[in-house]
């Protein structure tokens, strides 16, 4: 009698693992069915981040860790949940009275953040995004930079938008400064971010070995800076100036703004020209971080002849995609079939690579 209990109890457990098996392989055949049917219909299947999916049973598997064994942390289709924290303060900067230079005031100067939820170890590689706007205007909520923080933090990038002074905030630059004062104010705010970046990297989980600028028509000029630019360039020559002077103190000195590469919009090398005609030394050489320069022919608010010059004068790695028949602000062109933003990524992914080695 005991016998035949325990058979049948063995044959009751048997039929339940066998009717738990079945279930899994409807459910892997049914979920397989979609997926082909999806795709035959020309729609995109969701990838799912191991933080999304949660596992059955008493298995437990930790998120991160999951992240980091299954899957690199940075990846070519978007991946990631992004949270974006707007706003955030990353220094102050002099704002000065349009007639009275001796009335003038800080200000805070903010940024956006566009991370992936999830954590991946030893960090995520930066992307600081430089607005556009002819030094006159725009901000970090333009659509291009919103659209570039999307695209790659879902990848596993961390991004910071920034916003830096403008024309009509008045700032004012070193004594000998050629024309074009907010040029000057602009970069030394974007190298102020950078320190900022570095100096909060375990705040944000950040891999600070790769920071690559990324930026159109101004950003683009600012970001051409940042690449061939000397650490003390729009830095130390305002710290003689009393009232500059503390808000420069506050921004991170003892952190780099060096970057490791960056992505040109139809900008331009005016403020490494600029840099020269201030004091007279040639900041181009063969160590200057690798730059990609993207720029229409039939530009007429920064013709294509300033592509041409970085094309002539750069001395380190470059690449360049030449859209022709495009003007400026051509965010919808595409190289070899391919959006701007899928064109430049790998070339990304390459400088990111390089810093590995």
């Amino acid at each position: 009698m005991s016998r035949l209990k325990n058979n049948n109890r063995s044959q009751k457990t048997t039929t339940g693992l066998h009717s738990a098996l079945r279930s899994h392989l409807v459910f892997a055949f049914c979920f397989l069915l979609t997926c082909v049917c999806a795709i035959a219909n020309g729609q995109t299947v969701p990838s799912q981040s191991p933080s999304q999916i949660k596992p059955r049973g008493s298995l437990q598997v930790d998120a991160d860790v999951t992240a980091n064994s299954q899957a690199e942390r940075v990846v070519d289709r978007a991946t990631f949940e992004v949270l974006v924290t707007r706003g955030v303060p990353y220094a102050q900067g002099m704002i000065y009275h349009p007639t009275d230079p001796s009335r003038c005031y800080p200000r805070n100067l903010t940024l956006d953040i566009y991370q992936p939820q999830q954590k991946a170890a030893p960090g995520r590689p930066v992307v600081l995004l430089v607005h556009s706007g002819g030094f006159w205007t725009g901000d970090s909520l333009m659509r291009s930079m919103v659209r570039a923080g999307h695209y790659f933090a879902s990848r596993g990038w961390v991004c910071f938008s920034i916003n830096y002074r403008l024309h009509g905030d008045r700032a004012i630059a070193p004594d000998g400064w050629p024309a074009n004062h907010p040029t000057y104010a602009a970069t030394r705010d974007a190298k102020a971010a950078i320190r900022w970046i570095r100096a909060h990297a375990a705040q944000y989980n950040l891999d600070t070995d790769t920071i690559i600028a990324y930026g159109g028509s101004a950003g683009g000029y600012i970001g051409t800076a940042l690449a061939a630019s000397d650490e003390a360039d729009f830095r130390d020559e305002l710290l003689v100036n009393d009232k500059e002077r503390p808000l420069l103190e506050a921004t991170h000195l003892d952190q780099s703004s060096k970057v490791q590469a960056v992505v040109n919009h139809w900008g331009s090398g005016l403020l490494l020209d600029l840099l020269k005609r201030y004091d007279g030394r040639e900041r181009f050489d063969n160590e200057d971080a690798p730059l990609l320069v993207v720029h229409g022919t039939d530009d007429k608010v920064v013709p294509y002849d300033h592509a041409e010059a970085l094309l002539k004068n750069y001395q380190a790695e470059l690449l360049h995609f030449k859209l022709d028949g495009f003007g400026h602000s051509a965010w919808n062109a595409k190289v070899d079939g391919k959006s701007l933003l899928d064109a430049v990524y790998p070339f990304m992914r390459k400088a990111l690579r390089n810093q590995a080695k």
